[in-house]
């Protein structure tokens, strides 16, 4: 079955340029492999070392987010557009520190959870709330959390732990 993957720009130089390729695949963990093999490379900027996707690459098909769905496990059929959306971030050492600012939206049910005030008690990482708007139904946040990468790291994993959908919302910040 042919799945149209879009390219981001910083990619297209293993796809010779192409904005779009054509893939087979049950599910998008086998489109990948499938594109690896056409575009060899592929896969080493997108998965890490232990062969988890890389810090904030996002990968939607028909612009559904996969981490809601089944993860890499999402099945896919002819006709669906996957988006392979790498954030602007780099690596940082982890001995320096870094600014991340990112979305956190809540779903009703944790809307009245402390989950930031725990964040900053249980990591070390400074938070800062730029902005949130808050109802009944959902609360999304506007956060900055500042600390040593592997804290940060941290932080943000425990957020999607607790439920929290967390998006980048710009290119992180490193400090001195």
């Amino acid at each position: 079955m042919a799945v149209t993957v879009r390219i981001p720009t910083p990619l297209r130089n293993i796809t010779k340029g192409k904005d779009e390729v054509q893939v087979n695949g049950e599910n998008v963990k086998e489109l990948l492999d499938n594109l690896d093999r056409e575009y060899n490379g592929l896969k080493t900027r997108i998965f890490d070392d232990n062969g988890n996707l890389r810090r904030f690459v996002n990968i939607y098909v028909n612009d559904e987010d996969i981490r809601f769905l089944n993860d890499l496990s999402t099945n896919v059929k002819d006709g669906d557009k996957v988006s392979i959306i790498p954030a602007i971030a780099g690596g940082v050492p982890a001995t320096k520190k870094e600014t991340v600012r990112v979305y956190l939206s809540y779903p009703p049910k944790l809307i009245k959870s402390p989950l930031i005030w725990e964040c900053g008690n249980k990591f070390k990482v400074v938070t800062n709330i730029r902005s949130a708007s808050v109802s009944e139904a959902m609360g999304l946040v506007a956060l900055e959390l500042t600390g040593q990468h592997k804290e940060v790291e941290k932080a943000l994993s425990w957020f999607k732990k607790n439920g929290v959908k967390v998006e980048p919302i710009e290119q992180d910040v490193i400090e001195g």
